[in-house]
């Protein structure tokens, strides 16, 4: 999707920096605001899935911290650390890429004024 999206950016750079008429403009506005909504779509169900993992990820640690505060650490927990670490991992990536998607979705807005010429 970070791929799409740069490509993206870079054609409607270029198209809204040339010379077009009226009508063709029109088109190209009407071409972006598909896109742009289309990435907006994306863009929720990033949000959506993150914050499950966030969700997950904070569930997995108050148990570890429950299990280790009851029982102590104890080697024969250690499938629940590592789930806790991969789920800490995880949604660090998932944070990461929805950081992404937000600011760059955040920026084609500036390409949509410039097309219907606010």
């Amino acid at each position: 999707m970070e791929k799409k999206i740069r490509a993206y950016e870079k054609f409607i750079e270029r198209e809204a920096g040339r010379k077009m008429g009226p009508a063709e403009r029109e088109s190209l506005a009407k071409f972006h605001q598909e896109m742009v909504v289309n990435f907006q779509h994306e863009r929720l169900i990033h949000l959506m899935v993150t914050l499950f993992f966030a969700f997950i990820t904070i569930l997995s640690i108050a148990m570890t911290g429950w299990m280790v505060f009851q029982y102590g650490f104890e080697v024969v927990m250690l499938p629940m650390y590592l789930l806790t670490l991969i789920l800490v991992v995880l949604t660090g990536f998932y944070v990461r890429h929805y950081y992404f998607l937000e600011n760059h979705v955040q920026g084609l807005y500036k390409y949509t004024e410039k097309l219907r010429g606010y």
